[in-house]
């Protein structure tokens, strides 16, 4: 049982308010993701204006790609300013804090408005078991501490942050029999995930563990599975990722669905597009294989609508999470719950966006009733950088996220009378 821990809100009146209404009228009120005053009233104006300079910053390619370059390199070099460049302007936006201590105001913020944090420490692509085991106990502090303070729900694991790049990828083109591995690699991987897996059974919070590319995502569906296996037998604890860029994960989540319940586990799902189709259709032609990747975005979006009615339809024995800043598909998952006679807050249902993104979704979705969290990125400058690059690079594109988070903000401004 959670322990409040600081400055919290208790929402379950409000939330019954919302359900009483729902069976009085027969009817669920769906969210109207177009209203900025719900999204941006957390904002002072002043926080407003320099949001929408910082969007505008980065739909500029040219410094986009000069961040992407020379300011990675100068951070890594240690240059002075450049840290605090970086802290000063995207970091800012993306990230909540160098540490859980630092980032508690904004997870309290986000509270404020009954949004959870899920809890993500920036490092990935270590290559030591020093590193492995530092991210390993960042992780388990991180569950820790969402377990005192309803705030925060989950934490987040990324596996290339805790074992060999290169074990993933070895082991990827075969099954693997964990109980008999002598790798030691692998065994001291398993050690890890176990640890961070049991005691966020022992504390009650959920375990979201990260796709990563193709050549070893198999790898990380198995040791998912073994958790799952473990874990989620009574409640959902770890949820895996599929990503449905790949025209071969909606018959995945299938499978892993036949596969949980002929086990006796309930499934944990968090649904997203993904995020390596350049690196994945590069490696297949460079190597001569077929790319694993849709043909086509259309697809994209039709198998991930699949599947989050798949979801919808298994709800008792899936818990799922859709990560997505796709407006469209969010509004499906309000329809079908709607359609199904499902409470907005089934726990098996929920909803995630980046911290820095797409608050209209988040906030508009969390004040009507629905499970609405932000991913709660944190740790120190160098640690997340790689991280805020892939930020600024998918918001670059004026027809993409920079154009419609930054309309958005125009018209919250507008509407206040700013401009």
């Amino acid at each position: 049982m959670k322990k409040s821990g600081g400055p919290v809100k208790d929402f379950s009146l409000a939330k019954q308010a919302l359900k009483d209404f729902d069976e009085l009228t027969g009817q669920q009120k769906l969210p109207d993701f177009g209203d900025t005053e719900e999204t941006f009233r957390h904002l002072s104006n002043s926080e407003l204006k320099n949001n929408a300079r910082l969007f505008k910053m980065m739909g500029m390619d040219w410094l986009t790609n000069l961040m992407s370059t020379l300011g990675v390199g100068a951070v890594n070099l240690g240059l002075p300013g450049a840290a605090w460049m970086v802290k000063s302007t995207i970091y800012r936006q993306f990230v909540g804090g160098t540490s859980l201590v630092n980032a508690l105001p904004f997870i309290e913020r986000l509270y404020e408005r009954n949004v959870t944090s899920m809890l993500d420490y920036g490092a990935e692509a270590k290559s030591t078991d020093q590193d492995y085991n530092n991210f390993m106990k960042e992780v388990l502090r991180g569950i820790e501490f969402s377990a005192e303070a309803p705030a925060a729900n989950a934490v987040v694991v990324k596996m290339t942050a805790l074992a060999p790049d290169a074990l993933l990828v070895n082991l990827n083109d075969q099954v693997t029999d964990f109980d008999t591995t002598t790798n030691a690699d692998l065994q001291a991987t398993l050690r890890r995930l176990d640890a961070i897996c049991g005691l966020a059974e022992k504390r009650g919070v959920q375990v979201y563990i990260d796709g990563e590319e193709s050549w070893m995502q198999n790898t990380i569906d198995q040791l998912a599975n073994r958790m799952m296996s473990r874990y989620n037998r009574k409640d959902v604890i770890v949820l895996n990722t599929f990503q449905l860029y790949r025209h071969d994960r909606l018959a995945y989540l299938k499978r892993s669905h036949e596969t949980a319940q002929q086990e006796g586990y309930k499934l944990g799902v968090k649904l997203v597009r993904g995020a390596y189709m350049v690196k994945e259709n590069t490696r297949a032609k460079a190597k001569g294989y077929p790319t694993p990747i849709q043909p086509s975005l259309e697809a994209t979006h039709a198998d991930f609508n699949a599947a989050v009615r798949y979801c919808v339809d298994n709800v008792e024995t899936i818990s799922c999470c859709i990560g997505s800043h796709n407006e469209a598909s969010i509004r499906l998952l309000t329809e079908l719950i709607a359609e199904n006679g499902l409470p907005r807050n089934h726990p098996h249902l929920r909803c995630a966006q980046l911290l820095g993104m797409s608050g209209n979704l988040t906030f508009n979705l969390a004040a009507n009733g629905y499970n609405a969290s932000k991913y709660m990125v944190y740790g120190p400058v160098k640690e997340v950088l790689p991280y805020l690059v892939r930020r600024a690079q998918e918001n670059a594109s004026v027809t993409g996220e920079m154009g419609r988070e930054l309309g958005l903000i125009q018209e919250e401004i507008k509407r206040r009378n700013l401009a």
